[in-house]
């Protein structure tokens, strides 16, 4: 309700002073108001936008809100107000903050200046709760305000939350008693903060710094997979257009370079359509940047590159099965009292054939099963043909009852652990590489209860499977992304696969670099023929007149030129002259020599119908003769 009236009010204020005139006296004692219109001229630029408040402000801190209802125009005309400025707060708790879109005269509002408000005493907790906010946006200037002392752990606090939100224009500013300012500018991937002046700190830091571009000594991890076309591992050795552009990146931004194995069959992840890759992060709440600006105009015609800043180092964890009290009393009940009944059913059967007479009815079917037949009027032999056929689909039922209930059991996996704390509690040991306990050393000393961890001794090959590679007993620890489309891959859920879920915790946060490519294979491959027959080769040398001078000797880059297969070429030459003539001698012969076939044929027919007419008259003759006689 706070919130709602002081939106109001402010909203009041504004139409009253662009309607009537009615300036409102200039706070001289805000310079942090001073400060953050200075910013919010030189960021904005005349578009429409405004200015974003989170947090419960101070005595001081609202002062600073109260300046930009009467900023300073652009003209340096004191008193009026710049046209399409709206103010509004936000949100004063988080349960407050709006997702809603602002409508002023046609143009939609936006925040080209986000104020957060920090207080003294619940930092952290303030940060827990912004993290829910989905305002930030990677265009507009952040302001972090504080009423107290800045402190060195702030800043690495700080900055892991702002890469999380994609926030890359950033500046941290104390307000202290004496109304003065202290500015300091964070460097995000570097997790520090340093002191500017306030009048450097709009153009000079917030404008040209970039903190995606002045990256040293920062580490990318590719996620390659074997899908991508122009990529190729030959010897261990890598190449292809996608390996070179990423050499040009990470020379020109002096940054290491790490490889990740992965063949996901997670269609998101091995699209080569890059608008459809950015709309699937930004479904997911991810941002992603694009490095192709750093590179010049020569890199629209490379590969793309992606950073994506949301990623980190994450955590794979087996499952355990739900081991229930019914799952561990079954399985003395499928061994000891099998054989117990068994021996009881041999004993009766025994019985039945020795003693007919003791053993009139069958005392293990009445206390097994609850039968009371009258099997002594039956002879002995009938009676344990009766036994074992009962006993025997006794021991069936009882069978597949066991593995359905077994089967139903398994299917359960006990409660998935949420922090490190947890792992450190009561989850598997963490198995780590070398470097990676190195790079994670510091961050898993703070972590109470700390969680074992075991070094990795065996290290992973180009044909590693995961599940090779992922070990059972132990938690492993993974780029975020990888983990995710592992653990949603159709790999995962196939029958006997391991299974594994990812922390909500994440150790560390870092950019991960993802090359796509923006030509099709079939293109690379006619560029491909169309630059062996045009530029070298056979072609090559007949389009060129050097190669035709007496006095040209071929050097060894000219063995399979013209002149050293010209002979070749004569073989073929004469082969296919030799194959022609024996098809065109083959095709004559067989027309001429049709006429004389046929003539043949015809004598031939001829001759048969003349010996049948003469033997026929032969056969008659000789039986007129006898008849005669």
């Amino acid at each position: 309700m706070d919130c709602f009236l002081r939106s109001i009010v402010s909203l009041l204020l504004l139409a009253v002073v662009v309607v009537g005139g009615l300036v409102p006296p200039y706070p001289e004692g805000s310079p942090g108001g001073v400060f953050l219109g200075t910013i919010l001229n030189d960021h904005s630029r005349g578009s429409t936008g405004g200015v974003c408040f989170f947090g419960a402000p101070t005595a001081r801190l609202r002062a600073v809100q109260d300046f930009l209802l009467t900023r300073i125009a652009p003209g340096g005309r004191r008193g009026f107000l710049w046209e399409g400025l709206v103010l509004v707060r936000l949100c004063q708790l988080p349960g407050l903050c709006s997702t809603r879109v602002w409508k002023r005269a046609v143009q939609s509002w936006r925040c080209e200046l986000v104020v957060v408000m920090l207080a003294q005493r619940s930092v952290f907790k303030q940060l827990q709760e912004l993290s829910h906010v989905p305002c930030w946006t990677p265009s507009a200037a952040h302001v972090f305000l504080s009423d107290g002392s800045w402190a060195r752990e702030r800043d690495d606090r700080l900055s892991d939350a702002l890469l999380s939100w994609g926030v890359i224009r950033p500046l941290f500013v104390e307000v202290k008693t004496d109304s003065t300012l202290d500015v300091r500018f964070p460097i995000l991937f570097a997790r520090r903060s340093i002191r500017v002046s306030p009048t450097e700190a709009s153009r000079r830091w917030l404008q040209r710094f970039d903190q995606l571009a002045d990256l040293h000594g920062f580490q990318y991890r590719t996620l390659y997979h074997t899908l991508i076309p122009h990529l190729y591992r030959y010897e261990g050795v890598f190449g292809g257009p996608d390996y070179r552009f990423l050499q040009i990146v990470l020379e020109r931004q002096n940054a290491t370079h790490q490889w990740i194995y992965h063949r996901s069959t997670d269609a998101q992840l091995n699209s080569t359509d890059l608008q459809y890759v950015d709309r699937r992060f930004l479904e997911r709440g991810h941002v992603s940047f694009s490095l192709n600006r750093l590179m010049g105009d020569r890199a629209d015609t490379l590969e793309k590159l992606y950073l994506n800043t949301f990623d980190g180092t994450c955590v794979l964890v087996p499952r355990r099965k739900l081991q229930t009290f019914i799952l561990r009393l079954w399985q003395p009940f499928s061994q000891e009292l099998w054989y117990a009944v068994l021996a009881i059913a041999l004993l009766t059967v025994a019985g039945n054939l020795t003693l007919p007479r003791l053993f009139a009815v069958n005392y293990l079917l009445v206390l097994l099963f609850g039968l009371a037949v009258l099997e002594y009027r039956l002879a002995a032999l009938d009676r344990t043909i009766l036994l074992v056929l009962d006993v025997l689909l006794f021991l069936l039922r009882e069978a597949y009852t066991a593995k359905i209930i077994t089967y139903m059991i398994e299917l359960q996996f006990e409660p998935e652990l949420q922090t490190m704390a947890d792992l450190g509690r009561v989850g598997p040991p963490l198995l780590l590489a070398p470097g990676d306990y190195e790079a994670l050393a510091g961050t898993l000393t703070i972590i109470e209860p700390r969680p074992r961890v075991v070094l990795r001794e065996d290290f992973s090959s180009f044909h590693t499977t995961w599940q090779e590679y992922f070990r059972g007993g132990f938690a492993h620890t993974v780029p975020c992304s990888y983990g995710q489309a592992l653990v949603a891959s159709d790999e995962m859920n196939a029958p006997g696969a391991p299974q594994f879920y990812l922390l909500r915790e994440r150790l560390a946060l870092h950019p991960e670099a993802f090359t796509f490519p923006r030509r099709s294979p079939f293109r690379e491959k006619m560029r491909f023929f169309a630059a062996s027959l045009l530029e070298a080769g056979i072609y090559g040398s007949w389009l060129k007149g050097d190669h035709y001078a007496r006095d040209h000797t071929p050097t060894l880059d000219e063995i399979l030129h013209f002149e050293n297969l010209a002979s070749l070429f004569y073989v073929l030459l004469v082969g296919y002259a030799v194959s022609v003539g024996v098809f065109l001698a083959e095709r004559m012969g067989a027309i001429v020599g049709r006429k004389p076939a046929r003539r043949w044929a015809t004598r031939v027919r001829n001759r048969a119908a003349a010996l049948g007419k003469e033997k026929s008259n032969i056969i008659i003759t000789k039986a007129v003769s006898s008849t005669e006689k």
